[in-house]
């Protein structure tokens, strides 16, 4: 019987359960199948350490079974058991597969409140000074400090981005942890870095076009055409683009077509009928990958 820190989410109550309180504390979303083993073996664990930790954070369980095209095609989930930690209305970490208590253990620790949390104020005010390289040395500080606290990289990404020095930013990204690396959030900013990058790059949108006449299948002329498409809101044309690309190349720049159609669903996010319909058409190419 879940206990006050466990609760079953549908897509009607989903919003509320755990985009709304991931704006109070980090929220583990297991999504599980009653035919599933390794979904049954999971299951004590979690309850277990949702107790231990008595409120620290939640567990929403998602049950696959009843709500398959919701968790599918809406949470963009395809395989049980997963795991999804969101806070501040991000998934910030992900663990797909039965592993095991003391993965899990450290999985969720790593996004409970932590005492270096507190320095992070010093650098907001130095930031808000207009002293941008001394709250990055800041930051950098706090981070020998308490190098497992995911905040503080996140803290310097978005510092970084902001200041739209994205080279800079992809470079510290690129010495980081698989876990930073992996958050959702910072692959959303590199993304979107990269993005910017490629649009400010054409100084000719009728020269790209040229080009791409001469060399129709070039991946990167390509991706250039998406960009200033993306950065001039011609959203769906930077989709298509987007998809013809994934057909020739998904695995481009670390698989950056697949990385940017997910920034644009999520930019056209009150367009229910298309997020959904590009969401399958994406899927069903890298499928036939």
């Amino acid at each position: 019987m879940p206990g006050n820190y466990i609760f079953d989410a549908t897509p009607e109550n989903f919003k509320e359960l755990v985009i709304g309180n991931s704006m109070r504390g980090p929220v583990a979303v297991n999504y599980w199948s009653s035919t599933a083993g390794p979904c049954i073996k999971l299951w004590p664990t979690l309850e277990k350490l949702a107790n231990e930790f008595n409120g620290q954070f939640l567990l929403i369980n998602v049950n696959t079974d009843k709500f398959r095209s919701f968790v599918q095609n809406e949470l963009g989930v395809r395989s049980v058991p997963t795991i999804q930690v969101f806070f501040n209305q991000q998934v910030v970490d992900v663990m797909n597969g039965a592993e095991s208590e003391q993965s899990i253990r450290t999985m969720l620790t790593r996004h409970l409140p932590r005492s270096s949390d507190s320095l992070l104020v010093e650098s907001v005010k130095l930031y808000n000074d207009n002293r941008v390289d001394e709250a990055i040395d800041e930051l950098r500080r706090i981070q020998k400090l308490d190098p497992e606290n995911p905040r503080v990289a996140t803290s310097i990404v978005k510092l970084l981005f902001r200041e739209e020095r994205f080279e800079e930013m992809n470079d510290y990204i690129r010495l980081q942890s698989s876990v930073v690396r992996n958050n959702e959030e910072i692959i959303s900013l590199q993304t979107h870095a990269k993005l910017q990058l490629a649009a400010s790059s054409v100084e000719d949108i009728e020269q790209l076009y040229e080009a791409l006449k001469r060399d129709e299948n070039n991946v990167e002329l390509k991706y250039k055409v998406a960009a200033v498409d993306a950065m001039n809101d011609r959203l769906h044309s930077a989709l298509e683009i987007l998809l013809e690309i994934l057909e020739l190349d998904a695995s481009y720049q670390n698989h950056l077509p697949g990385k940017t159609m997910v920034l644009l669903l999520n930019a056209l996010g009150d367009q229910a009928e298309d997020v959904k319909r590009y969401r399958n058409r994406m899927m069903d190419v890298l499928s036939r990958g």
